[in-house]
């Protein structure tokens, strides 16, 4: 299958009719010139043309595709709106888009076919999409009976595994990272689409499925009748199930809605100048409050450090009052009262006198006159002390420790403790002002009836939101509550099942039917067994080849349990490889190999578009995916690289061998970019130029 050409009108950035060829020239049919390259700069549109191709072949089934599209509908508030949104902003028709995609090479049973032309335009007066299937250029009875939806699913490329033919090489690691249960299951479920298994098992089903009809028809009539009811109350289950995923959906949709209606208001209240909500105004009234009471505690201790700064200002004249005060306390501990000094001098001559002076004889007169000595220079003694130390301030002990602890307290830490109180003074006044203006300005714009109306209408959404979120988180509940009550009539349905016994009509039917089951249970098990080991080899040889390492994995090992699917690696020891250990441009080719081994397997011939081609590759690496891996890929291979930057010049050199066409895509302005189609050793040289032109008229 070969994509001839796309066509794209107005969508998104693609304003009027734009046309890209993929027809090679005449004189490379013969050679392998299998890869297209689409280039130009971000933001021009390499995505949007990607984006373009998916959403042409599925339409609103593009949720399906890949997470980032599901992403993208649910953040745009539903199919719808996303589909509107894709109108380009110029557009020649404001009243519809649409994109085609012509194939040729394909094969569909029994009916001749040279070239089928997909076309899908959405509507925006009707805000829906139309499908337009032409085989040869004419609508053809199959398409119409099976629908468009299905004729695509089914002949052109299966939904569930386009991301494998559509994909962004960057991302593409992420299947290199797979350490999520739910990540794993993706896998599976990929895996089993891709190789084909799906289709056994949905088979299997279907057999299943008629069993039981063979057995509510066989059935006794009281059996009939409870089988009749079992199966109305499974339906009815099955159906509420249905219903309340689908109010999800909606619920879902009306959030997304609800919460750009908040983030609107908000906007339009910031614009306004009234951006605080009632509790935010409550909230900052505290603030306010809790500043107050900061400042009036600052302001007390001021007053403390205040009353002591005429002491501080003086600070001269209390250093001379500290050194009396000292001066007095020294001579206080040496000088003693008068009265007591004559007493002890008295006490000391007559001691001198009964004592000293009786025994040693001495004349009375001399006596006298050294007893009278002794006293005078006991008396001139303590009197010069007297003199020395004036007393001015006679400070108390009390009084003096008090003096000395507030002298202490301006000499070292006064000053400091000042200027900080200062400092906090002043921050605490801006900040407190400025919490009263803010409050002032929201109180002054509570009256203004715009801006009450749009608070109003704010809260409203976001109860709304709330509301929703409340009433999904119900219905999730009652689905857990249906499901446990369908498993419960399914063993039901299973045990009277077993009870019934069939017409003669339909036994040898029934037996056919579970002999094919059993049949299809082997197959499926040996056809997964089959293509495990087949895609395990192919994941080997792909790995090694691209990495230049021979043996560097020595075995693939493929595990399935239920709907879980790992990928483990060992080296030549028998040891396992542990992913994270891979480099990011090793897990990147780890990633490449897994995909070119789904895509070889699935015998799926379609065109693979690679955005991002290159990214966290090295040099050496580049080469082997330039070589080894576009070339062989698929018949026709298009990739969308930033030049110079996802693919230098020297890697383009080693990739024009199998170029077959080249494009530019340049831009007009902000909505308006075109392909030009370039010879390829020109692509470069033309890039450049266009580029210099750009900058110029910047």
């Amino acid at each position: 299958m070969i994509i001839q050409k796309v066509r794209i009108k107005d969508f998104r950035i693609y304003k009027g009719l734009n046309e890209i060829a993929f027809t090679p020239r005449p004189e490379l049919v013969w050679k392998r010139k299998n890869i297209h390259l689409i280039s130009g700069e971000n933001g021009f549109g390499k995505t949007t043309f990607l984006t373009s191709l998916v959403w042409c072949l599925y339409g609103k089934l593009i949720v399906d595709v890949d997470e980032e599209y599901k992403r993208a509908v649910y953040e745009a508030g539903g199919y719808k709106k996303y589909a509107a949104n894709n109108l380009n902003r110029s557009a020649t028709d404001p009243n519809e888009y649409s994109v085609s995609i012509i194939l040729s090479e394909i094969f569909i049973p029994s009916i001749p076919c040279q070239e089928v032309k997909i076309t899908r335009i959405f509507n925006l007066r009707k805000k829906e999409d139309q499908v337009e299937i032409l085989i040869d250029g004419s609508s053809n009875e199959l398409t119409k009976e099976v629908g468009s939806e299905i004729f695509i699913n089914d002949f052109i490329l299966p939904k569930e595994i386009a991301k494998f033919f559509f994909f962004d090489a960057e991302k593409v690691a992420a299947l290199a990272e797979m350490k999520s249960t739910e990540a794993k299951q993706k896998l599976s479920r990929a895996y089993s689409e891709v190789l084909g298994i799906k289709k056994y098992i949905d088979l299997r089903n279907n057999l299943t499925d008629l069993r039981l009809r063979f057995t509510r028809d066989s059935a006794t009539e009281d059996d009939r009748k409870r089988f009749t009811v079992l199966q109305k109350d499974l339906s009815k289950l099955r159906e509420l199930v249905n219903f309340s995923k689908e109010k999800i959906s909606n619920l879902q949709e009306e959030k997304e809605s609800k919460k750009r209606q908040s983030e609107h208001y908000q906007e339009k209240l910031i614009r306004e100048g009234s951006t605080l909500s009632v509790q935010e105004l409550v909230d900052i009234k505290k603030l306010r409050d809790s500043l107050s009471e900061e400042g009036k505690v600052i302001k007390l201790k001021l007053k403390e450090l205040l009353e002591l700064a005429p002491f501080a200002i003086s600070g001269g004249k209390l250093k001379q009052t500290k050194d009396q005060a000292e001066k007095e306390a020294s001579g206080k501990a040496n000088r003693l009262d008068l009265i007591s000094i004559k007493k002890k001098s008295e006490n000391i001559t007559l001691r001198l006198k009964e004592n000293e002076f009786s025994d040693a004889e001495l004349d009375p007169k001399v006596a006298a006159h050294l007893l009278k000595a002794v006293d005078n220079y006991i008396l001139r003694e303590f009197s010069v002390q007297k003199k020395d130390h004036k007393v001015l301030l006679e400070f108390s002990e009390t009084e003096h420790n008090e003096f000395i602890a507030v002298w202490e307290n301006l000499k070292y830490s006064y000053s400091n403790v000042f200027k900080k109180l200062l400092k906090a003074e002043k921050v605490n006044k801006i900040a407190f002002n400025k919490v009263v203006r803010k409050i002032s300005n929201a109180e002054s714009k509570e009256d203004d009836l715009l801006i009450q109306e749009i608070k109003r209408a704010k809260s409203s959404a976001d109860e709304r939101t709330q509301e929703i979120e409340k009433k999904i988180a119900e219905l999730n509940q009652d689905i857990g509550s249906f499901q446990r009550e369908i498993a419960v009539l399914s063993r039901q349905i299973s045990e009277l099942n077993k009870r019934i016994r069939l017409d003669e009509s339909d036994k040898q039917k029934d037996v056919e039917a579970e002999e094919l089951i059993n049949y299809l249970d082997n197959f499926i098990e040996k056809l997964k067994a089959d293509k495990k080991g087949a895609l395990g080899r192919r994941i080997k040889v792909e790995l090694n080849h691209l990495m230049h390492k021979i043996d560097f994995i020595d075995a693939v090992d493929i595990v399935i349990k239920g709907e879980i699917l790992d990928i483990n690696l060992y080296d030549s020891a028998g040891q396992s490889i542990s992913k994270e250990s891979l480099s990011k441009g090793e897990q990147q080719l780890y990633a490449t190999s897994i995909l070119k081994a789904l895509v070889d397997e699935s015998n799926v011939k379609f065109p693979i578009f690679i955005d991002s081609p290159l990214q966290k590759f090295d040099k050496k690496h580049s080469k082997s995916v330039i070589k080894d891996f576009y070339p062989n890929i698929s018949d026709q291979v298009v990739l969308l690289p930033l030049l110079e930057k996802e693919l230098s010049l020297e890697e383009f050199q080693l990739l024009l061998p199998n170029i077959s066409s080249t494009f530019l895509i340049k831009n007009k302005n902000s909505d308006s970019s075109e392909f030009e189609k370039v010879v390829p050793p020109k692509l470069f040289d033309k890039y450049n130029e266009y580029v210099y032109q750009h900058q110029d008229l910047q």
